[in-house]
């Protein structure tokens, strides 16, 4: 799950094309420690039940946010990839979700 506000680009383009793609790396200027992933899926604006039950985690995780405005958005994930330098130089290990 992401937080984003509805009038941000990105919000707005997932009206036109919700397939996403993004990362989440550790910054670092030495190979050997170099770490993320990399993924892909589809964004979308959680509903009814499963509203309450994001805000509920995302709260649970994050609860400092409950004093603000927040608007959840979930990631449906196909494809991820990690890279972690500490296990070899360049080792990937790649998570494609079946049809």
């Amino acid at each position: 799950m992401v937080t984003s506000d509805p009038g941000t680009r990105h919000v707005k383009d997932v009206v036109f094309n919700d397939f996403v793609s993004g990362s989440i790396v550790l910054e670092t200027r030495i190979i050997g420690k170099i770490r993320g992933i990399q993924f892909t899926g589809r964004m979308s604006e959680p509903q009814d039940e499963m509203l309450g039950n994001v805000r509920f985690s995302y709260l649970k995780r994050f609860p400092f946010a409950s004093l603000m405005e927040t608007h959840l958005w979930v990631i449906e994930l196909k494809m991820i990839k990690m890279t972690d330098n500490r296990f070899g130089f360049g080792k990937k290990l790649i998570w494609e979700k079946g049809t």
